[in-house]
């Protein structure tokens, strides 16, 4: 297991933000990312070539914490572009943060700290879901102390993480999910986890002391008020309910 923990006391951070389109998630999400710890952090961009302005929007920006900004010719998808970030990275705990996601205030610190305490630690985050999706009470039962972590573990969670760069560099694997003959037989980075609990590796969401799970505030959710319905999707939608009736 990583034992970085012997070298650094404040291990170094580094995370992937990656756009394709939804310019107006990007808008309120990015600015929040980055003022949103104080413990030190840089953001690498990667535009998977929209067209809908974030481009124009992106080379605007100007603040510290952003070490670089990729624009691709086409969309590159997730994978490649976070493969080659965790490749390029030299910071000791590598995390990727989605364009619909509003992060709160401190969320690194936790989850850091989480990595220090827990060598084993994998894949660790907050949880994606709103409070009426799940039982709280049911959660609380599953919610284990780790050298003074609470967490509730999981095979795998969702997109939105810190892990340690030393793990993903020694134990490759995590490849672009995909079908054949309309059955999925990857399962991109659910599947990657699963290789990296068999290697000895625990995920999980944190909680507080409460045993409460710590949540993202995921955008693109029709329950959010920030959530946004672009015309293709209008159009798609559109053409459902006509068919229903």
């Amino acid at each position: 297991m990583n034992s970085f923990t012997e070298s650094s006391q404040i291990p170094t951070v580094d995370i992937i933000f990656i756009t394709f389109n939804r310019l107006y998630y990007t808008k309120k999400t990015l600015p929040v990312l980055l003022v949103s710890c104080n413990y030190p952090f840089h953001v690498q961009i990667v535009d998977n070539g929209t067209t809908d302005g974030t481009v124009e929007y992106l080379q605007k920006l100007s603040h510290p914490r952003i070490e670089r900004v990729i624009y691709n010719k086409k969309n590159e998808g997730l994978v490649k572009p976070t493969k080659q970030f965790w490749k390029d990275s030299h910071s000791e705990l590598v995390g990727k943060i989605d364009n619909d996601i509003l992060v709160p205030k401190g969320w690194i610190e936790k989850l850091v700290d989480a990595h220090q305490k827990i060598p084993q630690l994998g894949v660790v985050g907050f949880c994606h879901f709103r409070k009426e999706d799940f039982d709280k009470f049911v959660v609380m039962k599953k919610v284990e102390i780790i050298n003074g972590v609470y967490i509730r573990k999981q095979p795998w969670i969702g997109g939105n993480y810190l892990l340690k760069r030393d793990m993903v560099l020694r134990f490759t694997g995590y490849t672009q999910s995909r079908k054949l003959l309309q059955k999925r037989i990857l399962y991109g980075f659910n599947k990657y986890q699963e290789k990296l609990a068999e290697q000895g590796y625990i995920h999980g969401y944190l909680c507080n002391k409460e045993k409460e799970l710590y949540l993202w505030e995921h955008l693109d959710d029709p329950r959010h008020p920030h959530f946004h319905m672009n015309r293709s999707e209008e159009r798609r939608v559109g053409k459902e309910c006509r068919s229903r009736w």
